[in-house]
């Protein structure tokens, strides 16, 4: 009966340790915005853009910065003529993750993206 009770007992610890215990949206977007990448922060944003109504001004914060970098990465293909932009691929793939999941950005963004950057 011992044994049944701890084996009972270490399941339900493993379970609470998995599924109860995540932090809540705003303090995941504040371990973001202090350890993580603007394009993490920004994703997570748009993902959760109902839950953090009360945190938007960060979120549209960390949007523009984005932006500005993905207009910063695509004006130096303006620079290089018809050579591609290279991209460093961990960098590349946040911002093709940002454009996935924010609509509007991705609308203004894809096409133009994938013709002229290529993920090294």
């Amino acid at each position: 009966m011992k044994k049944c009770l701890k084996f009972y007992i270490s399941i339900l610890i493993i379970l609470l340790n998995q599924f109860g215990c995540k932090p809540s949206p705003t303090k995941q977007l504040d371990q973001l915005l202090e350890e993580g990448t603007i394009f993490q922060s920004a994703i997570f944003c748009e993902k959760n853009k109902s839950l953090l109504s009360e945190r938007e001004t960060e979120c549209e914060e960390v949007t523009k910065k984005v932006k500005l970098e993905i207009d910063s990465i695509i004006s130096r293909k303006l620079d290089l003529g018809i050579a591609p932009v290279i991209v460093e691929k961990n960098k590349g793939a946040e911002i093709e993750e940002f454009l996935k999941v924010h609509t509007q950005m991705g609308i203004r963004y894809w096409e133009i993206w994938k013709s002229n950057v290529i993920l090294e």
